[in-house]
């Protein structure tokens, strides 16, 4: 009878030992990653390119809390992650850029009614010279129970090609009016229009800021601290059809990526590649599927079980494009989710 117990609890370990070898990390349960959102108008008439209806943002807020998610302050999931401290698994951090007054006036009662917090990023010239489509600094400071303001530059201009002298005027200068005006202290910054090269992106870091970003995908503990990605809801892109999804990704376990920068020239190619913080077994990599909007897959390369790369089948258009990358997690219905912005031909 000693003898079979023994050999049972062998077979049992053997078995687990073999699980946990083809699906390193997915048996465990995920707590260091949460999925940020970006809006920017809450209104009916305004673009659709960066607009979302009051009725559509209330039936995101109503998604989560009837699906039991944790709406988390921005600060407190940053200071979390950097801390190696366990998150909600069903984490998720609103965040608006530019300062509209379509947030005082149509977003902020909605997150009252749900009690729930959001971080808006303003560009301070726009509120000093009062401009009308533009919140006041009185208004953001009443809405200070729930929303957190961070810096967005002075001028929302595009940082590209700009002198690094420049850019840290923006960055600096708008900091100092968000301290004096609402006493904002945290570094977080996030880029205008999404969009950085190597000057903006090494001034953040010489200043000590977080960064965040417009491309798609959650964060985690392993995530790039100058380049947070964040879902961006407005169009097409904050259907309620979608949403789920979104709000249900899970980072993709990235060490790191070449290049870093999203800068190239027109008429280009770029290769991405990408290291794994584990190995991918063999599922995960048969799975892993990537997209270039208006192309056939793009050519897909593993080099070893945790090393791959990615090119576009066709030269990209210049302007804005994304290699958007995902793999189906052990999780129903979860993926993990990574996006690389491209900006081709910028001058």
């Amino acid at each position: 009878m000693m003898f079979q117990m023994h050999y049972y609890r062998k077979i049992l370990l053997v078995t687990l030992c073999f699980l946990f070898s083809v699906f390193p990390q997915q048996a465990i349960a995920e707590d260091d990653h949460c999925v940020l959102l970006v809006y920017h108008r809450f209104t009916n008439d305004g673009p659709t390119s960066t607009s979302v209806s009051p009725e559509l943002f209330r039936s995101h807020l109503s998604y989560l809390q009837d699906n039991d998610f944790e709406v988390l302050p921005l600060g407190e999931v940053i200071e979390a992650l950097q801390a190696n401290t366990a998150l909600p698994d069903k984490c998720v951090s609103l965040t608006a850029d530019d300062g509209y007054q379509s947030i005082y006036d149509n977003a902020y009662p909605l997150l009252k009614k749900f009690q729930m917090p959001m971080a808006v990023f303003v560009a301070t010239e726009a509120i000093d010279n009062h401009f009308p489509a533009m919140m006041s600094w009185q208004q953001l400071d009443e809405m200070s129970d729930l929303i957190a303001v961070y810096n967005h530059g002075v001028s929302h201009s595009h940082l590209v090609g700009k002198e690094s002298e420049v850019i840290a005027a923006e960055i600096t200068d708008a900091q100092k009016r968000l301290e004096t005006e609402l006493g904002t202290q945290t570094k977080f910054f996030a880029y205008p229009y999404g969009e950085f090269d190597d000057a903006t992106y090494g001034q953040l870091q010489a200043l000590g800021y977080v960064g965040f970003s417009q491309q798609s995908g959650a964060i985690g503990g392993n995530s790039d601290w100058l380049n947070l990605p964040r879902y961006a809801m407005a169009g097409s892109y904050a259907k309620m059809s979608s949403f789920s999804l979104k709000v249900n990704s899970l980072p993709m376990p990235i060490a790191s990526e070449w290049p870093k920068s999203m800068i190239i020239g027109e008429h280009e190619r770029p290769l991405l590649t990408l290291k794994f913080t584990r190995p991918m077994n063999a599922n995960e990599r048969y799975q892993f599927a990537c997209f270039v909007a208006g192309q056939d897959a793009p050519e897909i390369y593993w080099i070893g079980n945790n090393e791959v790369t990615i090119q576009a089948n066709k030269p990209l258009s210049k302007g804005r494009s994304r290699y958007n990358c995902t793999v189906p997690s052990k999780q129903k219905g979860r993926y993990y989710w990574y996006s690389k912005l491209w900006l081709a031909g910028a001058d």
